[in-house]
């Protein structure tokens, strides 16, 4: 039941671990880290253009205006940017709602802290000045006319003009980095997603290539009980190795090739008492591929083909040979029986239950990364050819045991 139900989470693509209390407050707390780093880092440099500009003549009177400071600018900039951030934290925290009344509404909320904030300006201008310089006296006239009972279009046409850019490209910049941040995270939750799927569905593939094989083994041992009871009770014993290795190996997607190798070899164990010297077997394995990682159990089903469709021929005798090897960077295994042979490629539509699990198989966990083809053998008989890369990420799960 509980695997039902995650394969039904992934299926679905249901987070596995519902966020709790903790991962909000911590999701609200990276709102004010981006408002801090990324519009902190824009309100920065616009302060130092506005700095630049101005230094030639900061500090003098200017068509009988008086030009603040370098210090008094930088103060300035920097109440502004503390009261743009409160700001950008009130606009954004909401996040962006799928439904249109929410956007309006998100919009308005937004257009109206940064006229908010443009409207404050000159307030904010007079307070640097007193800050800096102490000149608290000088600015208060000026100050006064920019009240906020007193608005006119000129002073507003003047604070749109110099404040609102400022305002808008660190929004602008703070909404863009959190639209990434949540993006990168999807990104990887999807990932994650992902890979839980291709490992529940080979596992599940590999649930049911042990039953099939298990009914067929017990079909054998059945006959044999009472033509051959000594035969039997060696099959029932090769039979437990194999099972062994196949219990084990479903726990985890990925084996070693030595694994898998260990596997194959207890299969045709069983396959070699049941046949006795109607079967003979050549495994060929390079030293340099043991190391790599395949799917579980994913030979058995191939070998298992080669074998019945091997002892069709009139002596019901057949010889299958395995052989594994490195390529480059590509896994290379071929498994080939003595008879019968194919004539051209085998189609797709073609395949049995075992033969469409392994393309299954395959296709879960490499995608259109690796081959599987079902041809003639350049000798004799038929040769089953799997190719896979090697460089796979292997799910974290499966360095289990």
């Amino acid at each position: 039941m509980a695997l039902t139900a995650r394969v039904r989470d992934v299926l679905q693509l249901r987070p596995i671990a519902v966020p709790d209390a903790g991962s909000v407050a911590s999701d609200r707390g990276g709102l004010w880290t981006v408002i801090w780093i990324a519009g902190g880092s824009c309100w920065l440099v616009i302060a130092l253009i506005g700095l630049l500009w101005a230094w030639p003549v900061s500090g003098t009177y200017q068509d009988g205006e008086f030009v603040v400071t370098s210090t008094t600018r930088l103060v300035h900039h920097a109440l502004l940017f503390l009261i743009s951030a409160a700001c950008y934290r009130v606009g954004l925290g909401g996040g962006w709602p799928a439904a249109l009344p929410g956007r309006l509404r998100v919009i308005a909320i937004n257009v109206l802290l940064a006229l908010l904030v443009v409207r404050l300006a000159p307030m904010v201008l007079a307070l640097s000045v007193g800050i800096a310089e102490g000149s608290w006296q000088e600015l208060r006239e000026d100050a006064s006319s920019w009240s906020l009972s007193q608005p006119t279009l000129v002073q507003w046409a003047w604070l749109l003009r110099f404040w609102m850019p400022p305002y808008v490209l660190g929004l602008s910049v703070v909404a863009l980095v959190r639209v990434w941040q949540r993006y990168h995270r999807e990104t990887m939750r999807l990932a994650y997603l992902s890979t839980e799927y291709a490992n529940l569905r080979m596992a599940m593939l590999s649930a049911q290539l042990q039953p099939h094989f298990l009914f067929n083994s017990l079909h054998a041992i059945a006959e044999l009980v009472n033509e051959n009871p000594p035969r039997a009770v060696e099959m029932l014993a090769r039979l437990g190795d194999f099972l062994r290795y196949a219990l084990e190996s479903s726990k985890q997607p990925w084996v070693r090739v030595s694994a898998e190798v260990a596997g194959v070899e207890a299969y045709l164990a069983v396959q070699q008492t049941r046949f006795s010297d109607r079967l003979r077997v050549r495994l060929e394995v390079e030293p340099a591929a043991l190391n790599e990682r395949v799917p579980a159990l994913l030979l058995q089903p191939i070998v298992e083909n080669a074998i019945e469709h091997g002892r069709s021929g009139p002596d019901e005798s057949v010889t299958v040979s395995v052989s594994i090897r490195c390529i480059g960077r590509r896994l290379h295994v071929g498994v080939t029986n003595s008879t019968p042979r194919l004539e051209q490629v085998l189609a797709r539509s073609a395949y049995g239950d075992g033969l469409r699990n392994v393309e299954a198989r395959l296709h879960a966990a490499y995608g259109d990364g690796a081959t599987f083809t079902l041809g003639p053998d350049p000798v004799r008989g038929t040769l089953a050819e799997l190719d896979m890369p090697i460089e796979v990420r292997t799910p974290i799960s499966s360095e289990r045991g």
